[in-house]
């Protein structure tokens, strides 16, 4: 028989202490009276990586709008993190070296905005938010296992949860930020609602990552990021943290094995590094051992298409949509989450879980669709593939050709991976138009050369023969 534990109502229980959980349990504490937060991991009391987060030990980015939304959540966070010595990079290109599916992009152009990204290791990150989320009177996290909610089938809603302990606890409301292993298909299947539809691409991604420490003044960058190209399956991250020591991590997408020493990290930072970058990276000392991850499929749960949820219950974070990661864009859309439900909370708690549900699939949507594009058919990535996906892409890579010489284009596409702006990828007319002008004049500079290769004389040597 479990044991129940008689909590007041209008209690809120958060499933998972992620940067999700945190997120959820902090919003909903401004309109809930008590707010229980339980993980089964061990939290440590300083910035160290947790062993259930296998993926924090590679390279994290929190983009400019990833950094936007969580300082909304959490003021101050932005400068308490700057504090403890996490670097602040601007688009600038002495800061910043990044390539997009072979092209470069940014380097040696001057953007007419400032777009602020921050680079604190996926440990430093949520010890910050952990750190505020503790401070608040109505917010416990008790470092206990969720075994199921608590589901009345009369009431049809979700009631409390049942703890690994047996131990029953009632809660008005229960948020499921367990990550990307959520349960909550199978329970929702068990209490007569059906699975949700669960769209997926399979990327087959693997991380290799070595922390290395460059000696100073060897590289300006704080940060380089290469993604694969389509004649490419491999890719490599660097990211610069407040420890003063680099995350390195190379990739492989569609089953490609990263190379597995540090030796040979370097051998391929040399094929598609800045020669300076490849050389600073040579001149570094490894630190600890090398971390492997592998990180099969992309995952979205369309909650949104169900006919019929219960009350009392709703999904959140990685448990909703899990991207793959060589976007970089995991924590920052977790902070869309968090702003979707701030939204969705100034609508009152009744209706809440349908609302936050609906807002989500508008800002995963798009995200989804750029994403499942470039998988699919730069790197032959398994999964649907509409007609429009191949023309789409043969666009989307021609308007980054022309983006390594235009400025206003290569912000154009930096501003929206960095998903500042809408993250429709569809440009408008007139950017379209520059974009082919561009590419114009490249392939007139490039035809103008070469009938200048063929015209020019050979010159050849005079001697005397013996």
């Amino acid at each position: 028989m479990s044991r129940t534990c008689n909590l007041p109502r209008d209690h809120v229980v958060v499933i998972g202490s992620s940067v999700a959980g945190l997120c959820a349990a902090k919003l909903l504490s401004e309109h809930f009276a008590r707010v229980t937060l339980y993980e089964r991991d061990h939290l440590p009391d300083t910035p160290v990586n947790r062993g259930a987060i296998p993926q924090g030990d590679h390279v994290h980015l929190l983009m400019a709008r990833g950094a936007e939304e969580l300082e909304k959540v959490f003021p101050g966070l932005l400068a308490a993190m700057t504090a403890e010595g996490v670097p602040v990079v601007q688009n600038q290109p002495e800061s910043i070296h990044f390539t997009a599916g072979g092209h470069v992009l940014g380097t040696g152009q001057v953007l007419e905005s400032n777009f602020t990204a921050y680079v604190p290791s996926r440990a430093q990150l949520e010890w910050q938010i952990r750190s505020r989320v503790n401070q608040i009177p109505t917010v416990t996290i008790v470092e206990r296992g969720v075994s199921e909610p608590v589901f009345d089938p009369v009431a049809g809603r979700v009631t409390g949860v049942v703890l690994d302990d047996g131990e029953t606890v009632p809660a008005d409301l229960v948020v499921d930020a367990s990550g990307r292993g959520s349960r909550l298909p199978t329970w929702l299947q068990q209490w007569g609602f059906g699975r949700p539809r669960e769209d997926s691409v399979k990327i087959g991604v693997t991380y290799a990552s070595q922390r290395v420490r460059i000696p100073a003044g060897q590289m300006a960058e704080k940060m380089v990021l290469v993604s694969a190209p389509h004649d490419r399956p491999l890719g490599m991250g660097m990211l610069f943290h407040e420890d003063a020591i680099w995350t390195v991590t190379a990739f492989g997408v569609a089953k490609a094995e990263p190379p597995n020493d540090f030796p040979g990290i370097c051998d391929l930072a040399d094929t598609v590094l800045p020669p300076h970058i490849s050389a600073a990276l040579r001149s570094g000392e490894p630190v600890g051992q090398m971390n492997f991850h592998r990180y099969p499929t992309s995952k979205w749960r369309r909650y949104d298409k169900m006919d019929r949820l219960p009350e009392g219950i709703f999904p959140f974070g990685d448990a909703v949509a899990s991207l793959n990661p060589t976007f970089g864009q995991g924590v920052t859309m977790t902070a869309l989450q968090a702003a979707n439900l701030r939204e969705a909370l100034a609508g009152g708690v009744d209706g809440l879980a349908r609302r936050l549900i609906r807002r989500t699939a508008r800002t995963t949507l798009p995200v989804w669709l750029m994403n499942s594009v470039a998988d699919i058919e730069a790197h032959g990535a398994q999964g649907p593939r509409p007609k429009w996906y191949g023309p789409m892409f043969g666009l989307f890579d021609q308007f980054l050709g022309a983006a390594e010489t235009d400025p206003v284009l290569a912000e154009w596409f930096l501003r929206r991976t960095s998903l500042l702006d809408s993250v429709w990828m569809t440009p408008p007319p007139r950017i379209i138009g520059r974009a082919v002008r561009t590419n114009m004049r490249q392939w007139m500079a490039e035809k103008s050369r070469r009938r200048d290769d063929v015209d020019q004389p050979a010159v050849t040597g005079s001697g005397t023969g013996s």
